[in-house]
Protein backbone atom coordinates (compact mmCIF):
# COMPACT_ATOMS: atom_id res chain seq x y z
CA UNK A 1 0.00 0.00 0.00
CA UNK A 2 2.61 2.55 0.67
CA UNK A 3 4.07 1.99 -2.81
CA UNK A 4 0.94 3.12 -4.27
CA UNK A 5 1.07 5.88 -2.42
CA UNK A 6 4.79 7.19 -3.07
CA UNK A 7 4.13 6.49 -6.68
CA UNK A 8 1.13 8.64 -6.35
CA UNK A 9 2.40 11.38 -8.65
CA UNK A 10 2.79 8.78 -11.61
CA UNK A 11 -0.46 7.32 -10.89
CA UNK A 12 -1.94 10.85 -10.80
CA UNK A 13 -0.73 11.47 -14.94
CA UNK A 14 -3.73 10.15 -16.84
CA UNK A 15 -5.82 12.99 -14.96
CA UNK A 16 -4.44 15.24 -17.93
CA UNK A 17 -5.68 12.93 -20.42
CA UNK A 18 -9.25 12.27 -19.25
CA UNK A 19 -10.25 15.66 -17.41
CA UNK A 20 -9.79 19.05 -18.75
CA UNK A 21 -6.77 21.23 -17.49
CA UNK A 22 -8.72 23.54 -15.46
CA UNK A 23 -9.92 20.35 -13.15
CA UNK A 24 -6.60 17.84 -13.57
CA UNK A 25 -4.33 20.06 -12.94
CA UNK A 26 -5.44 21.10 -9.10
CA UNK A 27 -6.10 17.29 -8.79
CA UNK A 28 -2.20 16.52 -9.77
CA UNK A 29 -1.58 19.68 -7.52
CA UNK A 30 -3.19 17.84 -4.14
CA UNK A 31 -1.83 14.45 -5.25
CA UNK A 32 1.69 15.97 -5.49
CA UNK A 33 1.39 17.80 -2.30
CA UNK A 34 0.10 14.10 -0.64
CA UNK A 35 2.92 12.40 -1.49
CA UNK A 36 5.61 14.42 -0.91
CA UNK A 37 4.08 14.96 2.87
CA UNK A 38 4.30 10.92 2.97
CA UNK A 39 7.95 11.55 1.52
CA UNK A 40 9.12 14.17 4.42
CA UNK A 41 7.93 11.63 7.23
CA UNK A 42 9.63 8.79 6.01
CA UNK A 43 12.85 10.40 5.90
CA UNK A 44 12.01 12.05 9.27
CA UNK A 45 11.53 8.36 10.60
CA UNK A 46 15.02 6.99 8.94
CA UNK A 47 16.82 9.94 10.32
CA UNK A 48 15.60 8.88 13.55
CA UNK A 49 18.16 7.72 15.76
CA UNK A 50 17.08 3.76 17.24
CA UNK A 51 15.38 3.62 20.60
CA UNK A 52 15.58 0.23 21.04
CA UNK A 53 17.78 -2.99 20.80
CA UNK A 54 21.61 -2.68 21.75
CA UNK A 55 22.18 0.80 19.81
CA UNK A 56 19.31 1.81 22.09
CA UNK A 57 21.15 1.47 25.10
CA UNK A 58 24.31 2.84 24.41
CA UNK A 59 25.39 6.06 25.92
CA UNK A 60 22.82 5.51 28.89
CA UNK A 61 23.48 5.56 32.39
CA UNK A 62 22.54 3.19 34.62
CA UNK A 63 23.06 2.54 38.65
CA UNK A 64 25.31 0.18 39.95
CA UNK A 65 24.06 -2.69 42.63
CA UNK A 66 26.83 -5.06 43.32
CA UNK A 67 31.27 -4.62 42.41
CA UNK A 68 32.79 -7.56 41.54
CA UNK A 69 36.55 -8.29 40.46
CA UNK A 70 35.77 -6.84 37.09
CA UNK A 71 31.82 -7.05 36.87
CA UNK A 72 29.11 -5.30 38.31
CA UNK A 73 25.46 -5.51 38.04
CA UNK A 74 23.83 -2.57 36.79
CA UNK A 75 19.91 -1.41 36.84
CA UNK A 76 18.63 -0.03 33.59
CA UNK A 77 15.13 0.77 32.89
CA UNK A 78 13.83 -1.74 35.09
CA UNK A 79 16.29 -4.39 34.79
CA UNK A 80 19.36 -6.28 36.47
CA UNK A 81 22.25 -6.45 33.97
CA UNK A 82 25.35 -8.21 34.30
CA UNK A 83 28.12 -5.58 32.97
CA UNK A 84 32.15 -5.87 32.34
CA UNK A 85 33.67 -2.83 34.02
CA UNK A 86 36.04 -0.57 31.62
CA UNK A 87 38.15 1.65 33.31
CA UNK A 88 37.76 2.23 37.09
CA UNK A 89 35.78 0.17 39.42
CA UNK A 90 32.58 1.85 40.53
CA UNK A 91 31.32 1.72 44.16
CA UNK A 92 27.32 0.32 44.44
CA UNK A 93 25.38 3.07 44.06
CA UNK A 94 27.02 5.34 41.50
CA UNK A 95 25.75 6.02 38.31
CA UNK A 96 28.04 4.18 35.31
CA UNK A 97 27.07 4.80 31.64
CA UNK A 98 26.94 1.88 28.68
CA UNK A 99 29.28 1.92 26.19
CA UNK A 100 29.09 -1.46 24.75
CA UNK A 101 26.95 -4.49 24.25
CA UNK A 102 28.09 -8.38 23.47
CA UNK A 103 25.45 -10.52 23.53
CA UNK A 104 23.58 -9.93 27.16
CA UNK A 105 26.42 -8.44 28.99
CA UNK A 106 27.23 -4.54 28.60
CA UNK A 107 30.30 -2.80 28.83
CA UNK A 108 30.36 -0.23 31.47
CA UNK A 109 32.28 2.31 32.55
CA UNK A 110 32.21 4.58 35.70
CA UNK A 111 30.96 8.26 36.57
CA UNK A 112 32.25 8.26 39.60
CA UNK A 113 29.81 9.46 41.32
CA UNK A 114 25.98 9.41 42.15
CA UNK A 115 25.06 10.94 38.66
CA UNK A 116 26.46 11.00 35.45
CA UNK A 117 27.48 14.53 34.04
CA UNK A 118 27.45 14.20 30.11
CA UNK A 119 29.48 17.45 30.27
CA UNK A 120 32.30 15.63 32.47
CA UNK A 121 33.56 13.70 30.01
CA UNK A 122 33.87 10.48 31.49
Amino acid sequence: MCHVLLGLPFLALPLFWLLPLELAAPAYAAAALIALAIYAYAVKAMRMPRVNGAEGMLGETGRVVRVGEREATLFFHGELWSADVEGELPAAGDAARIVGVSGLRLRIRSCGRPTCDWNAGS
